[in-house]
């Protein structure tokens, strides 16, 4: 038995004598995980285990769809009425929420009534595939104390405290917060399910109602992250007079939503725009992140986290303040392309795609500099470059010096 097992094996035994079953709960499924492979037999019998708990897990689901039993068999719902006060009878029932064994991904997730489209999103992000943001302070910070509460969840809960289980995030578009939803699911070691709420948005909006309600009860249903995308769609401020009632109500129901989400799961909204939000929002989210444009200590590390070499990333970096980490990747995929089809080097192509991006706003100076390291990299002598530009061949050799450390490029 390896040593990370036997620690799983030590830690449910303090907490089952403890009394804590979420964390019992969660122990044991990551046990489930680590013998599926190994001990098949084993872990079968241990997710007969889980699926008596209060909370299914991913692995209950897996084990019990291939058993045939539907949605009420794994999570007990009673056949009354809901707690919003809708008789269950009068909706259109979402489809039956089932996983594939293999990867704890769900095959069946809830769809429009009328045009049969998936309603979300789902991803089963892994630590190995997704690399960690290059964030500010200001949000890696929190970001890190959020991991460490969800892996110390049953220190918290001895001390009558339970982990973070909502976050807000707000800030200009591609400033990372999809990218940042990813990362959180992966070190959760759970499966991630998007929902674009400006998708979900009908002119019937008691339709937009039942389509939100049914993502939010199937995400409640199972451990997972739910991240709702452009979340001002939906929550907005409740005195705007443009707003019909039936909106209104509907921001009611996502508050009553973010209030009461279990637990077991970690529930991310993202905004663009949060001067739009309704001010009651704000309190009823246990973290707030806040994303601004990067700088250029930010996108310098972003770019090196994407293989750009040291030296022309502080270079790099510094011109391309002000851009989205979006927009800088579209630029390191062009450069990438470019490098495979010439045959040339990813820096060389790096400095083109940045000049040709930022031609109209890159200083004489800043162009120059990019392109002389451009014909260093192509080869070209001292003499060839500063003949190319202009320049005397002692000024070319400094700024090579200065910026490759006298190394070749």
């Amino acid at each position: 038995m390896d040593h990370a097992l036997i620690d799983l094996v030590v830690s449910l035994a303090h907490q089952g004598v403890k009394g804590d079953s979420r964390a019992f709960q969660l122990r044991l499924r990551r046990a489930v995980s680590r013998l599926r492979d190994a001990e098949p037999e084993l872990a079968g019998r241990l997710i007969d285990v889980l699926s008596e708990g209060a909370a299914p897990t991913r692995e209950v689901y897996a084990f019990q769809s291939k058993a045939g039993y539907g949605r009420d068999g794994v999570t007990g719902a009673a056949q009354g009425d809901s707690s919003d006060g809708v008789p269950k009878a009068r909706r259109e029932p979402a489809p039956t929420p089932s996983f594939a064994l293999e990867s704890g991904i769900p095959t069946q997730v809830p769809v429009d009534g009328d045009s049969r489209q998936t309603l979300v999103t789902v991803t089963n992000p892994t630590i190995e595939e997704v690399e960690r943001p290059a964030w500010t302070e200001s949000v890696g910070g929190p970001v890190s104390q959020l991991i460490r509460e969800w892996d110390l969840a049953s220190e918290l809960r001895n001390n009558g405290l339970n982990p973070s289980k909502s976050v807000l995030m707000e800030g200009p578009p591609g400033v990372g917060k999809t990218m940042t939803a990813t990362w959180i699911a992966a070190q959760l070691q759970l499966p991630l399910l998007t929902l674009d709420l400006s998708t979900v948005m009908s002119s019937f909006l008691g339709k937009t109602g039942s389509n939100i309600r049914a993502v939010i009860d199937f995400a409640r249903s199972f451990p997972c992250v739910l991240l709702l995308d452009e979340f001002d769609s939906i929550a907005k401020r409740r005195d705007d007079e443009t707003d019909v009632g039936e909106l209104k109500r509907l921001v009611t129901v996502l508050l009553q939503s973010i209030d009461s989400w279990p637990d077991t799961s970690l529930l991310i909204a993202a905004t663009n725009h949060e001067e739009l939000l309704d001010p009651a929002v704000w309190r009823r989210f246990d973290l707030v992140l806040s994303f601004d444009l990067p700088d250029a200590a930010a996108i310098e590390k972003f770019m090196i986290s994407r293989g750009v070499e040291a030296n022309f990333a502080c270079i790099a970096s510094a011109l391309l303040r002000g851009q989205t980490y979006a927009r800088i990747e579209k630029t390191l995929n062009i450069a990438r392309k470019t490098s495979v089809l010439d045959r040339r080097s990813y820096e060389d192509c790096l400095c083109q795609a940045i000049v040709a991006q930022m031609k109209k706003t890159l200083a004489d100076g800043d162009a120059m500099e990019l392109e002389l390291i451009s014909l260093h990299l192509q080869g070209l002598s001292q003499r060839a470059i500063a003949a190319r530009l202009k320049m005397a061949h002692t000024t070319v050799g400094r700024r090579i010096k200065t910026i490759f450390g006298g190394k070749d490029g």
